[in-house]
């Protein structure tokens, strides 16, 4: 992937039941890769039969269209996938102005000047999903020899499947566990829930799975769930506390408290508009976080959100 520091997306292939888990990036390196390693065990894209996609992230659909004028693969996805979908076209009419909007009420009017270096950001979503079937939480996803759990793990998308073989002991994580950076758990202004609420109910459905091997879409297969979930844990209670630590000095905008967070990849100072963005949605998944655990109060003035530590 371009410019990521992800560097690829892992898409897995189930030889003996021709199917895939994700299917990574769509440019022209990609699908040679694809064509390449299927033949190198036995198959040919044709021969797909299914096509299962733990979250509608670009990174994990981008060869969708390649693979359905290829073969007559059908496409699982959790049913939530829906209800995403159809908040796309919504958010991709909200477009430039949208985007202006949530910056100012987040407190980040001074950045808008530095608008003119995203426009990738502001363009609608291109990617159509054809779906085929949908899968629910707890279902048995039988193929033509395995049988894989489907669980339901929101957080990081609303829609992020895990998928669990039981008798391997085998766990796909997806975006859901990765070995080393924690995936991104945002929320935007004119979104509705607790991302992070959400994430942490989701590892402590996985965290207690017998499981020896780890499938993760990013970086590299690794083995040790159970205290993954733990640092993973741990991490978002340390940016909870740093976040409680800036509203002490007190009341801030989202963007305020952003500034001071410790980043794990660059000082706030270097990153551009589209990184403080992403950094401040992640800023407001735990302020929300704390909302509901009455620890932080919100109110707009102006049309700016301002946080404060609630009275105890």
């Amino acid at each position: 992937m371009r410019n990521n520091p992800l560097g690829c997306t892992f898409s897995y292939l189930l030889v003996n039941d021709a199917t895939l888990v994700d299917l990574g990036v769509g440019t022209k390196d990609a699908e040679s890769a694809l064509k390449s390693q299927l033949g190198e065990n036995g198959l040919r894209v044709s021969d797909i039969e299914k096509v299962i996609i733990t979250h509608l992230h670009n990174d994990h659909i981008g060869l969708l269209h390649y693979i359905k004028s290829s073969s007559k693969a059908s496409i699982y996805v959790h049913e939530k996938a829906l209800d995403i979908l159809n908040q796309r076209s919504g958010m991709a009419v909200r477009g430039q102005s949208g985007v202006k909007e949530e910056t100012r009420l987040l407190g980040g009017g001074e950045l808008l000047k530095l608008m003119g270096t995203v426009e990738e950001v502001l363009r609608p979503n291109p990617n159509f999903v054809e779906i085929d079937e949908t899968l629910q939480d707890g279902e048995a996803m039988k193929l033509r020899e395995k049988t894989l759990g489907v669980i339901w793990t929101p957080g990081h998308a609303r829609e992020e499947i895990c998928l669990y073989d039981s008798d391997e002991q085998v766990l796909f994580s997806g975006d859901h566990v990765l070995p080393e950076i924690t995936p991104h758990i945002s929320l935007h202004a004119f979104e509705k829930g607790n991302p992070l609420l959400d994430y942490l109910s989701s590892l402590d459905k996985v965290k207690g799975l017998k499981v020896k091997l780890v499938l993760p879409a990013h970086e590299h297969i690794f083995y040790n769930l159970e205290e993954r979930v733990e640092q993973i844990k741990r991490h978002h209670r340390e940016r909870c506390n740093e976040i409680e630590n800036e509203l002490r000095k007190g009341e801030r905008t989202v963007y305020q408290i952003s500034a001071h967070i410790s980043w794990n990849s660059r000082p706030w100072n270097q990153m551009p508009f589209w990184t403080k963005r992403m950094a401040a949605a992640e800023t407001l998944t735990h302020l929300a976080y704390l909302e509901e655990k009455r620890e932080v109060t919100e109110r707009t003035v102006d049309g700016v959100m301002y946080f404060s530590l609630a009275k105890q």
